[in-house]
């Protein structure tokens, strides 16, 4: 039986998950849940990852789970150690973002994205930029080939582009650090990232 990944029907925190697994070239079922869908299941957390009878968690374990299989998660613990950190740091993004989704009061609620694009998540995306602009070695962030931080920063590229939360621009990572449109653009480009997203529009 193929495995099964669970998560909402929305890029967020699964998105960067799904890519790796598909550049690993593993045959999973996507399970997209709504909200609703969500909060009607056994599950208490999501992403799932259902294996062999066995349910993981945790996106960021998951990520490096599957960029293991793939070879787009480093052997070189040098390496690792400059992608993990890439992915912590916008792991940070999406905490940041997303703890604003509960936000009952609409204009508080857009007055905190704006301070947080104009803050925290500037600040953030700037670290990433210049680890990005350091690595003069390939448009990746680290070393010469794609790994799971170049996807990890396409997630949240992917998330803003799919525009569901208000106040937030589909093009806020590249308006708020144009080179890593360069690293976006690589990671689109890359022919196992194509033949996924080309996958799951036919």
């Amino acid at each position: 039986m193929a495995p099964v990944f669970h998560y909402l029907a929305i890029p967020a925190r699964g998105e960067a998950t799904r890519v790796a697994l598909a550049v690993a070239g593993v045959d999973f079922e996507d399970k997209r849940m709504s909200f609703e869908e969500f909060g009607a299941s056994k599950f208490k957390t999501c992403p799932v990852y259902e294996l062999d009878g066995t349910e993981y968690t945790q996106s960021t374990a998951l990520l490096r789970y599957a960029g293991k299989l793939g070879g787009t998660y480093p052997e070189d613990a040098l390496e690792a150690l400059k992608v993990d950190e890439i992915v912590m740091i916008l792991e940070d993004v999406f905490i940041n973002i997303f703890s604003t989704v509960g936000m009952t009061d609409e204009v508080a609620q857009l007055e905190k994205r704006k301070a947080l694009m104009a803050g925290k998540v500037k600040e953030l995306l700037e670290d990433v930029a210049r680890k990005a602009d350091a690595n003069e070695c390939s448009a990746f962030c680290v070393g010469e080939s794609l790994t799971i931080a170049d996807i990890m920063l396409h997630a949240v590229v992917a998330t803003c582009q799919a525009d569901f939360l208000t106040g937030i621009p589909t093009t806020m990572v590249e308006d708020i650090c144009p080179s890593l449109k360069v690293v976006e653009d690589a990671v689109v480009e890359h022919p196992k990232v194509r033949a996924y997203y080309y996958a799951s529009k036919a």
